[in-house]
């Protein structure tokens, strides 16, 4: 009898512990705004940040429940004072993130969590009032955020949230000036299960695109390179990739990529360098690799690529890109991107392209 009854209370505990949950979470984040270049040193401060977030376990997407072990997610608003009111401001933002598991036990779990949203900066770089905030010039801005968390169940409906994380805060060069806001801090929190889910009820998506083939991209951008100088540049963009799956919810990804941006001639204050420029002076011509986590409509997405032909040596050879598609049925998806060189933001980015089968080469 002792053997079934062992089966029977181990079952029981996996169950209890994998079991769906909707709920909240509320976090304090106390930490240090990094000056990452020497003329931000005036900015440093003890900065400290407030979260309060829905929090669940079940997504309603059956890819997304079945292929991920123990995956959280969660959208929600914060807070952050950024040290001096006068001079950094506050930061007012709302996020939505993903947090995949690194360990599981009974009444343990480890995750590292990713997300991205819109913030509202309450004192930018202005030339007249704040003009030692050397920081980013809008208002409104990016949000990107990545943390590690360790989960203490202290019941079966709260637990202990420990972690340690950066928040970072640009526009990806709409506005300069645009060094962006770096904030390393402590996570103390709490998570609340309000809801368990007894019977679910997960939807299963259509085939929103092929398992493997190819995606054809448009895309737009829109920057400024000069405080002094206030001129906007309008920036198209245009790839062709291929993309396999390497399991139901990860799939790699590598092609080409096209970028026409006219600030590889611009001179400070001399409008006529824009004039007729020729194709070959705002050409970049890249090779790129990726991958991308899917999440039922969603994916996160990172390409690493290398310019095969470049106008200049104005920005580095190589570049990375970070973002998110966004599935609709029948191969079409939409995707945002923020282009880095190094540690340097280059834009945002925005297109919208189609995704179709490669089995016109295999002859099937």
């Amino acid at each position: 009898m002792k053997r079934p009854f062992l089966i029977l209370v181990s079952f029981i505990s996996v169950a209890l512990k994998s079991q769906d949950y909707k709920g909240w979470q509320a976090h304090i984040f106390p930490g240090f705004l990094v000056a990452h270049r020497e003329y931000m040193a005036n900015m440093e401060a003890h900065a400290w940040g407030l979260e309060v977030v829905y929090s669940s376990n079940f997504t309603g997407w059956t890819q997304a429940d079945s292929g991920y072990r123990h995956l959280r997610w969660g959208t929600g608003l914060s807070y952050f004072n950024l040290g001096d009111r006068e001079l950094n401001g506050e930061v007012y933002a709302w996020n939505i993130h993903v947090e995949a598991n690194l360990k599981k036990r009974e009444r343990f779990q480890s995750t590292i969590r990713f997300g991205s949203g819109v913030g509202y900066l309450t004192k930018p770089y202005n030339i007249t009032s704040n003009r030692k905030n050397k920081a980013i010039g809008s208002r409104l801005n990016g949000n990107m955020q990545l943390l590690y968390k360790a989960y203490f169940d202290m019941s079966k409906r709260t637990s202990l949230v420990l972690g340690l994380g950066v928040t970072h805060y640009s526009n990806g060069n709409f506005k300069r000036p645009n060094l962006g806001i770096n904030i390393m801090h402590l996570d103390l929190g709490v998570c609340r299960k309000v809801r368990f889910i007894e019977n679910r009820k997960s939807k299963l998506l259509p085939e929103l695109f092929p398992k493997n083939g190819f995606e054809i991209l448009a895309g737009y951008a829109n920057k400024e390179i000069s405080v002094a100088d206030t001129r906007r540049f309008n920036i198209f963009t245009a790839s062709l990739l291929y993309y396999f799956r390497h399991s139901p919810t990860r799939n790699w990804r590598f092609g080409t990529e096209f970028f026409f941006d006219k600030t590889y001639p611009y001179s400070l204050f001399q409008p006529a360098t824009l004039e007729n420029v020729t194709l070959p002076e705002m050409t970049e011509i890249a090779l790129k690799a990726g991958h991308e986590f899917i999440f039922g409509r969603v994916a996160i997405v990172t390409d690493l690529g290398t310019y095969i032909y470049r106008p200049n040596a104005y920005k580095k050879r190589v570049y990375f890109a970070i973002g998110f598609n966004y599935h609709f049925n029948r191969g079409a998806v939409v995707q945002t991107r923020l282009k880095s060189h190094m540690a340097v933001a280059d834009y945002f980015y925005w297109g919208a392209g189609y995704r179709f089968s490669d089995k016109f080469l295999r002859g099937k």
